[in-house]
Parts: structure tokens; C-alpha cells; sequence
């Protein structure tokens, strides 16, 4: 498989045809205005190919919120078959740039997903937040918020529960970094925190976690 990461700007018709392709067939219809708007807000797109042609896409960011460098994982979806391994070598690219981009600091990782199996990816990454058995603080749950206002659904968040409820009689898609293909590993202790969300009726969760400096320089999060 090849992983590659490049300017969304540079995105051909074609290939957003087939992410358009690949959004529907594990069920996330979303209007071209949503595509746009994330080659307008996400500066990468991530790239997986294999034999078959294009494996899975991801959009994502790599900049400064307030000041703290932060990895954004953006929409994104997989063919079923293969979702883990993709995902994982997707998020990996984005490790491996930011290591070269924020060298000696530790990095938060925010990502919008629908599905646990999401959430577990990011056990990698230190402090999680939401976790079991924790209550976030005031400082976590103000991440939240930033993270929310980035993804463009702050009008929709609740910052203690960490979720998106768009209410409204003909709620929007929600566009998440898709995770359904995957079986979430953590049992009772993860659903309890994740819940059931259904991105076709405008739900979502924002989770992040911090890729601390000496791991993104050991290439801890690379693919082996």
C-alpha cells in the first residue's frame, strides 16, 4: 500500500469523484459544497492507494491553535475490507510531518468521528480526553471547544459531554473521520464513554488526545 500526503488545493475532479465514491458506499451521502468546504479548511489531504486503486482518504491539518501545535484529523473513509490498517498508516503520515513540523513539542491530536473503534485509535496518544473514570477540567473542556469552533459545529457542541447534536427537523450529515469497517476494541469502559452517535442525523463526537515530543521524534506512531 502507498501512503501519501499532499496540498488539498492540488485535489483533481476525478479524485474527488472517488472520495464522493468511497463516502457513500459506508453510507455518508454528503453534498460537494461539504468537499469543498474541507479542501478550503484542511490544508493536507492524506492518500492511500493499493493494487485496487484508491484505498482511503483522509483530510487533515497540521497548525496552530491558540498557539499549540495540533494535528487535526478531518473526514475521511476507507473501502471496508481494509479499514484499520489504512486509518492507521493515514494518521501515521500525519505524525511523521508533524514531528518534521514541531520539533520538541508535544502535539494535540483532535479528530470528529461517529464510531468507538475511532476513539480506540487514539489510545496511542497520551491523556485522552474523554476517558473513563475521569472528569475532564475546565482547560480540557475549553479544548473542546476550540476543537468544535475548528470543525466548524460549535453551534451544536456540548462541552461536557463532548458530543455534536444538531437539532433540527432536517439535520445536515455530520462529516467524521469514518470508522465503521473497524471492530472497536476496549469493550464496556469505551461505550460508555463514546456512546452511539449517528452522523446521518447530525451526531458526532470530538475526542483528542497529545502526541507527546520525544514519541513523534522516536517515529512511535509510524507504521511498522
Amino acid at each position: 500500500m502507498k501512503v501519501e500526503s499532499r496540498d488539498s488545493v492540488s485535489l483533481k475532479p476525478v479524485e474527488l469523484d472517488e472520495f464522493s465514491q468511497l463516502l457513500t458506499s459506508v453510507g455518508l451521502t454528503l453534498k460537494d459544497e461539504v468537499l469543498d468546504q474541507h479542501i478550503e479548511s484542511f490544508p493536507l489531504v492524506v492518500l492511500a492507494h493499493d493494487d485496487l486503486g484508491l484505498a482511503g482518504f483522509m483530510f487533515g491539518s497540521l497548525e496552530r491553535i491558540g498557539g499549540t501545535p495540533a494535528i487535526l484529523w478531518g473526514m475521511g473513509a476507507t473501502r471496508k475490507k481494509f479499514t484499520a490498517p489504512v486509518l492507521t498508516a493515514m494518521t501515521a503520515e500525519l505524525a511523521r510531518r508533524a514531528a518534521i513540523s514541531f520539533p520538541d513539542e508535544d502535539v494535540l491530536v483532535g479528530v470528529r468521528y461517529a464510531h468507538a473503534s475511532i476513539y480506540v485509535m487514539l489510545n496511542s496518544y497520551a491523556n485522552v480526553v474523554p476517558r473513563p473514570g475521569y472528569s475532564p477540567n475546565g482547560e480540557e473542556r475549553a479544548w473542546g471547544r476550540r476543537l468544535a469552533k475548528r470543525f466548524r459545529c460549535e453551534s451544536s457542541y456540548d462541552d461536557r459531554a463532548f458530543n455534536v447534536r444538531i437539532k433540527s427537523r432536517k439535520p445536515s450529515t455530520v462529516p467524521i473521520l469514518d470508522g465503521a469497517g473497524i471492530k472497536a476494541t476496549g469493550g464496556a469502559k469505551v461505550s460508555a464513554v463514546v456512546g452511539t452517535h449517528d452522523p446521518l442525523k447530525g451526531e458526532a463526537m470530538i475526542s483528542f488526545g497529545w502526541a507527546i515530543a520525544e514519541s513523534l521524534e522516536a517515529g512511535a506512531y509510524a507504521v511498522s
